[in-house]
């Protein structure tokens, strides 16, 4: 019986073997046949393209991403779909003319609006396949950077350009990288995972007066190769293990009441066990069903707000790492007509690149990017990267704001007026259809205050803070919405619009767990239908403490087109109700908590409100 035992166990250690031997083929073979197709037609077109009276390219680069997705989606217990998608699809980049002066940091609506430099390439690894996609790809690109280059001249010559503009480069150099990362293990158990998402969803079958809920499960592993005409060389892992719940309800008013929980790993064995997830699932319903029934904020406060865990790390990421005001740099580029170029910089507004060297937050803070840290505190950080979606390696600390002092923003190989050169934060993003785009992204951040306190203290000072206003109560916020929330919501078409617009730019997202604070023993009270006052870099100058805890915060980021937060906006567009994730995943380690010394607290204004059921919701009657 005995040997009969060991008999099975080799045949199975056997079995694995073989497995991981065949998969460890299949990706070597991949490998090779992605890269030389890559090498031979990347060569093929800067030695033979060009256009009579048009300029050659002096610069090519092609970006492959070898990609696989698993997307399940459950309510009530039910699997709504499942989906396990290879892609592959590409990138291409073309320039015409030199690094001072060539086809990018110009727009007008033909740029605007061409997608000729992305497609797909064949799932098979056909060589000649590989190289006809990438082929029809360069040749459109390359027709469309050489009008682009001749238009943009054409421009510049009938604007007055400062002596800053006309001087600036179009691209930097950067150092010659060859780099192979290690694919990362990703086991895509589809079984597993639509049982793991049916007893998620299946938790709110208890609750009748949840009216809309939803569990989300969405991996994504990409082996991502990246070449260009200056000899770089690098293929790099992108991966993501992502869980979605969320659940939606009305009060007796009609107010829509929602919340969600959010789930982020780089690959399925470092996500939650399922037994801790269902109690955070239920815990996340009892809540909704309090808030649902908690009294409407009606007043307008203008005092101290104390901002605590995941509402903290949401302020720092949307106000520092998101729009066109954070720590993100931002190239003015030339617009082809003047009323283009006064509505974007209206749209855009002031950036923070002319306050280098000048205090933009608290004395207090110290901000670094530290994209190479993998855990923090035995946690894993979602956001390490080793090598940029441009080939270029990042430093292991880049200081961004020192003591309160602006240091350097993050940035690519597009040159700002005062940050030349690429510092390595062109990031890659995971996009619906598998497909591959990248912008300016941070990957680990890191805050810490020279002076923290416990919350306890906080919530003294917050108090005591009040009172010297003159106030009735104080103000705590536990939690915002995440952009990425899923939540499918009704959105005033017009506040969607005007979403980048001057009122606009230091909106943060809705909170949804908010506290009214007694000033005599501390109580908290529940409220809801609350609407925060804009939140600037100038708020973080006023702050009174910060907590003496670190909170960490994994999280997805849209990437910086142009230093606009495309998905930011599209996400208020679309209702928040976007089904598949997508963005650039990117860790926090921030204070778990801070107090401001002034915010505006409002009832919100609601232009459209639902009428409740006609009929029960059957569900847990």
């Amino acid at each position: 019986m005995k040997s009969i035992k060991n008999i099975i166990s080799l045949v199975c250690i056997v079995s694995i073997f073989l497995f991981i031997a065949q998969n460890s083929y299949c990706q070597n073979q991949a490998e090779e046949v992605i890269k030389k197709a890559m090498e031979d037609e990347i060569n093929r077109n800067i030695n033979n393209l060009t256009l009579q009276d048009l300029k050659k390219p002096f610069f090519i680069s092609y970006t492959i991403s070898d990609a696989k997705t698993l997307s399940i989606t459950s309510t009530l217990g039910a699997i709504i779909s499942s989906n396990e998608i290879p892609y592959r699809n590409h990138k291409v980049r073309v320039m015409v003319g030199d690094y001072e002066r060539n086809n990018e940091n110009y727009v007008d609506m033909k740029n605007m609006t061409s997608f000729s430099g992305t497609g797909s390439v064949p799932l098979d690894n056909d060589y000649d396949g590989i190289k006809r996609s990438l082929w029809e790809a360069t040749d459109n690109n390359y027709k469309d950077a050489a009008e682009i280059y001749e238009a943009k001249i054409s421009s510049i010559k009938q604007q007055n350009l400062t002596e800053e503009e006309a001087n600036l480069h179009d691209f930097s150099l950067a150092p010659k990288v060859n780099l192979n990362i290690k694919t990362i293990a990703f086991d895509f158990n589809k079984e597993k995972w639509e049982k793991t998402a049916k007893e998620l969803s299946g938790v709110f079958n208890n609750y009748s007066d949840i009216f809309s809920s939803k569990a989300s499960i969405y991996f994504y592993k990409a082996d991502v190769y990246f070449i260009n005409t200056e000899g770089t060389e690098v293929k790099s892992p992108l991966s993501l293990a992502a869980i979605r719940i969320n659940a939606l309800t009305q009060a007796d008013d009609g107010e829509a009441i929602y919340d969600h929980l959010l789930y982020y790993a780089l690959s399925p064995e470092d996500l939650p066990s399922l037994d801790e997830m269902k109690a955070e699932v239920k815990t996340m319903a009892d809540n909704l069903i309090t808030l649902k029934n908690a009294p409407i904020f009606d007043d307008f406060y203008s005092g101290p707000v104390l901002f605590e865990g995941q509402a903290a790390a949401e302020v720092f990421t949307q106000r520092l790492f998101s729009g066109t005001n954070g720590l993100l740099a931002m190239r003015k580029p030339i617009f082809s007509e003047q009323q283009m170029a006064m509505m974007m910089g209206q749209l855009i507004g002031q950036t923070l690149e002319n306050k280098i060297d000048k205090k933009i937050i608290s004395n207090d803070i110290t901000i670094k990017a530290e994209p190479k840290l993998k855990t923090y505190k035995g946690e894993k950080l979602i956001g390490s990267f080793s090598v940029d979606a441009e080939g270029v390696i990042p430093d292991d600390e880049l200081i961004l704001v020192e003591k309160g002092i602006l240091k350097t923003l993050l940035n690519g190989r597009t040159p700002t007026e005062k940050i030349k050169k690429s510092n390595g934060y062109n990031r890659y993003s995971i996009q619906t259809g598998g497909m591959i785009s990248s912008g300016i992204t941070p990957g680990i951040i890191t805050v810490n205050s020279a002076n923290g306190i416990s919350k306890d203290e906080l919530k003294e000072k917050l108090i005591e803070a009040a009172k010297d206003e003159g106030l009735d109560y104080a103000i705590i916020i536990r939690k915002l919405e995440s952009p990425n929330s899923g939540i499918e919501k009704d959105i005033d078409p017009l506040s969607a619009m005007s979403m980048g617009s001057g009122d606009n730019k230091n909106a943060v997202s809705k909170p949804i767990y908010v506290y009214r604070v007694s000033l005599e023993d501390g109580e908290e009270e529940l409220v809801r239908t609350v609407e925060l006052g804009g939140i600037s870099t100038n708020t973080f100058k006023k702050i009174i403490g910060f907590s003496d805890k670190q909170f960490i915060y994994n999280t997805l980021l849209s990437e910086s087109v142009g230093g606009l937060n495309l998905g930011f906006l599209i996400y208020y567009m679309s209702g928040g109700g976007l089904e598949s994730l997508s963005g650039t995943p990117a860790s926090f380690i921030v204070p778990d908590a801070f107090l401001v010394e002034y915010l505006d607290v409002q009832q919100e204004k609601r232009a459209i409100t639902k009428k409740l059921p006609v009929v029960e919701n059957p569900v847990g009657n």
